[in-house]
């Protein structure tokens, strides 16, 4: 999740497309990182004979929700079993290791991916209206 609140002169020229582009950037960021987080690596263990559901990919969700000048990017998965892999699957740096290592993006990769882009998104944005 991306939270930022916009702190603006009272009397800045543009303030409403300010804010307008500022929200674009934030739903382009927050749209980029559904697609990042909820991209399947291809399966490689099949010796058990399951088959993928894609069902975990499809349960991304992602929503940009503005009060006045402060803004809030949300990425998140509504799958009840998030909690579960994360309890199993050990330690952060365990879970890192086990994530990287079969292709799957996780939810540090894509906090720290938003937040690289963000800043840049933003800026270009306030630079177009002004």
């Amino acid at each position: 999740m991306i939270r930022f609140q916009v702190i603006a002169p009272k009397h800045m020229p543009n303030k409403g497309r300010v804010l307008d582009a500022i929200r674009n950037a934030l739903q382009d960021t927050v749209s980029e990182g559904h697609r990042f987080i909820s991209r399947y690596p291809p399966q490689t263990l099949t010796k058990s004979g399951y088959i993928r559901t894609m069902t975990l990919g499809r349960s991304w969700s992602s929503r940009v929700v503005q009060l006045g000048d402060r803004m809030e990017g949300i990425v998140g998965s509504n799958s009840n079993m998030a909690p579960y892999n994360r309890y199993v699957q050990g330690k952060m740096n365990e879970r890192a290791r086990i994530f990287s290592g079969t292709g799957w993006e996780n939810a540090d990769t894509l906090k720290a991916k938003m937040e690289s882009e963000l800043p840049r998104r933003v800026q270009g944005a306030i630079n177009r209206v002004l």
